[in-house]
């Protein structure tokens, strides 16, 4: 089928790591159908751009309310291109926002994938976004609507089209299996997060879990990937802990899976997911994740790849990561990593993605 993605998270060449899961998702697609993104650069400027990202082509068209008619260049590429499609298929929330007005009038089969964990609780996001969270109902515009949990599905049931609502995973990229984890001759023990350094994430709990790891006498250090504004704040708050402490800041996407490969655990106190691709990626590249007990992760963390903690507490985590490193101890990285490889593959996704594709088409013969 020939299918247009329009979506405003997207990654380009200077932000890399932004949304690359909705890169994976539209990667899988293009390895059965004829696909064109066109990415909506909210508060953008400049001119718009056609380049290939990824090996698909992608339009790329700045949107800003200081430059309204802005709009008439998106409205133009975007109807050009549905012309020729048989599915528009939006991903993320304010995607739908913008392309309600043209869809309205080119009536295209619509799919929409959601990912935004600021759709469940609106009031952990902003006071702004929970005056205005009755948008959601705008999910009534697609004809389907896939989540990438289950846990998630439940929630966008609420604002969808009866019967709409479908699950549709995320792509776990396999960059490679480890050969062997375990401690160095130190008997050193390599912790690694990945994620914004934001509340939701709760950094803090994973540097107070390291801090009670330590003071009982695991030589452990801890690496965060990723950046965000509680940096400052965190690297006070860890200021006795410098020598085994590290914030990498944003990096791609393989620098990512190269940090991963060098973790004996993957540990995030996270208080919300949609799906935690981070800890997806982890367990398949053999480490063991440490977790918390959430809905979302649930489809994928099991016993025989992780320790969900109930207890979101430092002490939690850090017991956490003790029974890890002990139920873990003896199991190798590709008998964790097969607990899920199989499950998130680009074909199976793809093969989902296009019987959601024909169910809506048929449903509009």
């Amino acid at each position: 089928m020939r299918v247009v993605v329009f979506t405003t998270w997207y990654p380009d060449a200077g932000a890399p790591s932004t949304a690359p899961f909705n890169l994976s998702h539209v990667q899988a697609l293009a390895g059965r159908h004829d696909v064109r993104v066109i990415h909506v650069r909210l508060g953008g400027a400049g001119a718009v751009i056609a380049e290939d990202f990824g090996g698909i082509p992608v339009t790329r068209i700045p949107l800003s309310p200081r430059r309204p008619w802005s709009y008439l260049a998106l409205i133009r590429h975007t109807a050009a291109a549905l012309k020729e499609a048989d599915i528009l298929h939006t991903m993320a929330f304010t995607s739908v926002a913008v392309a309600a007005p043209i869809q309205a009038v080119m009536r295209t089969p619509w799919v929409h994938t959601e990912h935004w964990s600021g759709m469940a609780e609106p009031a952990r996001v902003s006071w702004l976004w929970a005056c205005f969270s009755w948008l959601r109902y705008l999910l009534k515009l697609p004809d389907a609507v896939t989540a990438v949990s289950h846990a998630q599905a439940e929630q966008l049931r609420r604002y969808s089209r009866k019967g709409a609502v479908t699950v549709v995973p995320n792509v776990v990229d396999i960059k490679g299996v480890l050969v062997e984890r375990g401690r160095g001759a130190s008997g050193a023990v390599k912790l690694v997060g990945v994620g914004s350094l934001i509340n939701r994430k709760r950094p803090e709990l994973a540097v107070a879990a390291l801090r009670i790891l330590r003071a009982g006498g695991l030589n452990a250090s801890l690496t965060w990937v990723g950046d965000g504004p509680l940096r400052g704040e965190l690297e006070i708050q860890a200021h006795d802990l410098q020598d085994c402490f590290t914030i990498t800041g944003r990096v791609s996407p393989e620098q990512v899976h190269q940090e991963l490969r060098g973790a004996d655990v993957f540990v995030l106190p996270t208080a919300h997911e949609t799906f935690c691709m981070s800890a997806a990626e982890a367990v398949a590249t053999g480490v063991p994740a440490v977790v918390t007990d959430l809905p979302a992760v649930r489809d994928f963390l099991t016993a025989q790849n992780s320790v969900l903690v109930s207890d979101t507490t430092a002490a939690g985590y850090a017991a956490g990561v003790r029974l890890a490193l002990e139920k873990f101890e003896h199991v190798s990285p590709a008998a964790i990593a097969e607990t899920l490889t199989t499950r998130f593959s680009p074909s199976l996704i793809a093969e989902q993605f296009s019987a959601v594709y024909s169910q809506v088409r048929h449903a509009r013969q």
